[in-house]
């Protein structure tokens, strides 16, 4: 696993990428004065965060009870990672509801993607080329879904690039190529749904 430092803290590259990529997406979602889209992406990254975090509690109760400052040094694991997951996911079922606009949820996500792939890269010290590539060929899928295209062929065929470069890197069945099907087919089928009730 790769390590990135900041000051004294050292943390994996992964966690610092996925913070970093949550985080310019918000900003990007703000700056678009898309306030409805950047709210629920604000509060389901916050329960997915929140989740995961806390979730230590619920899987190392033992280790939590004896010392509870383990909370503030300590996550889930792999496990609280996909409850959080699936706690973000049930927040956007119910909040689907709302007048979010379905086109939100396929920019917010592919706009996460794209920027943790660039970081992550970067910060595993990936080839700039591989990392400019990624850029401009995720810059279109953006583009495309902006400008109102078919934004279920778009996430298929994304999703598709991703595990083509994913199984490349010999990582085909990693965490992270499993979090993008599972998020791509769920966003799916919510841009189904909202294209039926219109």
């Amino acid at each position: 696993m790769d390590w990135v430092s900041i000051g004294s803290l050292t943390i994996p590259a992964s966690w610092a990428a996925m913070v970093l990529a949550f985080l310019l997406t918000f900003i990007f979602l703000y700056i678009r004065r898309d306030k409805v889209v950047a709210d629920w992406y604000g509060n389901a990254i916050f329960i997915f965060i929140f989740t995961w975090k806390l979730s230590v509690v619920l899987f190392q109760l033992k280790l939590t009870i004896s010392n509870p400052l383990n909370i503030l040094y300590f996550n889930g694991g792999i496990k609280g990672y996909w409850l959080g997951l699936a706690v973000a996911i049930i927040y956007t079922v119910f909040k689907r509801k709302s007048d979010l606009e379905r086109s939100g949820y396929a920019l917010s996500w592919l706009l996460t993607v794209v920027f943790y792939e660039a970081i992550y890269g970067f910060f595993i010290g990936d080839s700039l080329t591989l990392i400019v590539i990624q850029l401009i060929v995720g810059i279109g899928f953006l583009v495309a879904v902006i400008y109102k295209s078919n934004q279920i062929q778009l996430l298929i065929l994304f999703i598709g690039v991703q595990g083509l470069a994913y199984s490349i890197k010999n990582e085909l069945l990693s965490t992270t190529m499993a979090t993008y099907f599972i998020m791509t087919v769920f966003i799916i089928m919510i841009v189904k749904a909202e294209v039926r009730n219109d």
